[in-house]
């Protein structure tokens, strides 16, 4: 598989990741508590905690539906794949920067923390190297 292949896969699987989850945290209450408690965490479930949790939904989605686009064609969407880089990197920085917040709020383990660090740091890690591969061979053609 070559590499322009192999970043559109990456780009396959972040995009229905997130319009499996937007679309599940939009329109599904128990879809909510299922990814939460998978996450290891805990919140009240009120109408304002819910709401929140469906703009974070209607987020993911929008991110889904970019990533299927520049899964098209990754060298002319590469804005989009940088978009998400920084989005990862940002993430993460923030997962641990304000990890306290993130522990009192939802009750999330550090472990769980760690993990999904590691989770999102190794799709924006995987960008990063694939773009940079694609784009340095121009077509995407090498088997390396």
């Amino acid at each position: 598989m070559n590499v322009l292949t192999q970043l559109k896969a990456v780009l396959v699987f972040i995009a229905i990741f997130h319009l499996v989850f937007g679309f599940g945290l939009m329109f599904s209450i128990d879809f909510q508590k299922a990814a939460l408690a998978n996450y290891g965490g805990t919140l009240d479930w009120n109408s304002t905690n819910i709401y929140f949790i469906r703009i974070i939904g209607s987020f993911a989605f929008v991110l889904g539906y970019l990533a299927w686009m520049a899964s098209r064609d990754p060298l002319k969407h590469k804005v989009i794949i940088i978009g998400f880089i920084e989005f990862f990197i940002l993430r993460n920085i923030n997962r641990h920067l304000f990890a306290n917040e993130l522990y009192d709020a939802l009750n999330v383990s550090q472990m769980m923390n760690v993990m999904t660090s590691l989770f999102f740091g190794l799709q924006a890690l995987l960008l990063i190297y694939l773009l940079w591969y694609s784009s340095r061979k121009g077509s995407g053609n090498s088997k390396e």
